[in-house]
């Protein structure tokens, strides 16, 4: 055994005394097994080495399982060792101050997946002075959870872990609604070809392998995230815009609104049939800029203010026989009928009525859109165990996605294929009130044969 400053080199385990926090391990791993792995379990405070003359997958695979944490090559680049060691504070030297400006970052969440509680203090030397909200986990699975309630926006994962591997972190990632345009970075002592085609398959942005240099790593992670604050920021920008331009055509449209009511309440005297005719389709399309304008609004206000739900105990089939009276207008310039279809009589739910609402009322809207003129929409309401579901099925031309639940992504429309006008906010609000209620929505399609809107709400008696 050979002592070199502030770690170690072990190349026989006889009278072999642990004195450091690293130790690198020269000698042959498949002959040593045993004796490697009672090192590492008597020593849990110390990190582990494997120094090998030629690196394969077979030896970073057996490292890896008898708890060593690195492989790096034979001879020892001590440059590599000591950056490890200033990085994590072992050594007395202080580590040289980065001479390149790095602004802090604002309002940036990272989530590091690692279970080598080491090579998470060097990552969070990595991104310390960057201005980021880190947290870490040692376990994956735990880390797969929170992927699925929280918005992050870069991952560093490993890849060989306990339970599950870093390619399946990255799949949560890909999967979920909050994140699958999140990037992901793996950082992996695996080297081989085929670890890194598979990162790259599983939606990396990039392969990093250890060991590195905390010096460029730290320039990738904050030229990266700093891609993703100025998205932020300009998505913002844009949602602030959109918010302001709205709030002031509310005003505008409501009175136009009125002004038409009045019209057709004969206050200013009778109108011909013709004049009746031309000023309900005014009306219709002013209507419907009122529904997009809300729209915008209130996807501003989830976004940014995240209000709570005012929930109260409601009747289901009340507020859908309202939304149908509300969303008349919209059915009678196309002469589309609509029939509502109820299993049950009551159904008693705690909901936010004018969020719910604004739900049935944006489906209802939407399948009027895209339903063929003089056809028929279909509203059904039924009752299985602790939950109602509610439909809303139209025979329009369907949706020409891979996967139909696309359309509750923000943004997603097909308002210019169909010519007509429109944000793709409607549903992407719908999803997130439906989510919020403990419900679900999904939806079914075929080209050419009509769309099926389904939402679930909880059953309140």
């Amino acid at each position: 055994m050979q002592d070199i400053q502030k770690y170690q080199i072990i190349d026989n385990f006889d009278r072999c005394k642990i004195d450091s926090r690293l130790c690198i391990i020269t000698a042959k791993v498949k002959e040593n097994t045993e004796r490697i792995k009672e090192l590492i379990q008597a020593n849990p405070q110390v990190q582990f080495w494997l120094s090998v003359k030629n690196m394969n997958r077979d030896e970073i695979l057996l490292a890896n399982r008898i708890g060593i944490k690195n492989v790096v090559s034979y001879p020892i680049d001590e440059t590599v060792v000591e950056t490890y060691l200033k990085a994590i504070n072992l050594d007395s030297a202080k580590p040289a101050e980065d001479e390149t400006v790095i602004k802090p970052l604002e309002d940036i969440k990272v989530m590091v997946v690692d279970d080598n509680i080491m090579n998470i203090q060097l990552i969070e030397e990595v991104v310390r002075g960057l201005g980021v909200s880190l947290e870490v986990y040692t376990q994956p699975v735990n880390a797969v959870d929170k992927i699925k309630t929280d918005k992050y926006d870069l991952f560093l994962l490993d890849i060989l872990m306990p339970e599950i591997s870093g390619f399946d972190v990255a799949e949560a990632v890909k999967n979920s609604g909050l994140n699958k345009n999140s990037p992901v970075i793996f950082i992996s002592a695996l080297s081989d070809y085929e670890y890194k085609i598979a990162g790259y398959n599983a939606g990396a942005c990039c392969y990093i392998e250890k060991p590195y240099d905390v010096g460029i790593l730290k320039h990738q992670i904050y030229n990266l995230l700093k891609k993703e604050e100025i998205k932020k920021k300009i998505n913002k920008a844009r949602d602030a815009f959109y918010a302001m331009v709205t709030h002031d055509l509310k005003t505008p449209i409501s009175a136009e609104i009125t002004a038409l009511q009045m019209l057709l309440k004969k206050n200013f005297g009778d109108l011909t049939a013709e004049q009746k005719e031309i000023i309900n389709d005014i009306l219709a399309s002013v209507k419907f800029m009122k529904t997009m304008t809300d729209n915008i609004l209130c996807s501003y206000s989830q976004k940014n203010s995240n209000p709570g739900l005012k929930l109260r105990p409601e009747d289901f089939i009340t507020m859908i026989n309202t939304s149908i009276q509300e969303t008349k207008y919209i059915l009678e310039e196309k002469e589309i009928s609509l029939e509502f279809k109820s299993d049950v009589k009551n159904a008693p739910v705690n909901a936010d009525v004018i969020e719910i609402k604004r739900v049935i009322n944006n489906l209802i809207g939407n399948a009027s859109e895209y339903a063929p003129h003089g056809s028929k929409i279909v509203l059904r309401l039924t009752r299985s165990g602790g939950e109602y579901t509610f439909s809303v099925t139209d025979s329009g031309c369907g949706i020409n996605l891979e996967n139909p639940n696309d359309i509750f992504d923000e943004n997603v429309t097909f308002a210019k294929e169909r010519k007509r006008i429109g944000f793709g906010l409607g549903l992407f609000i719908s999803k997130n009130i439906v989510t919020a209620h403990n419900g679900r929505i999904f939806a079914e399609s075929k080209v050419n044969h009509g769309t099926t809107i389904t939402f679930t709400l909880p059953a309140a008696d």
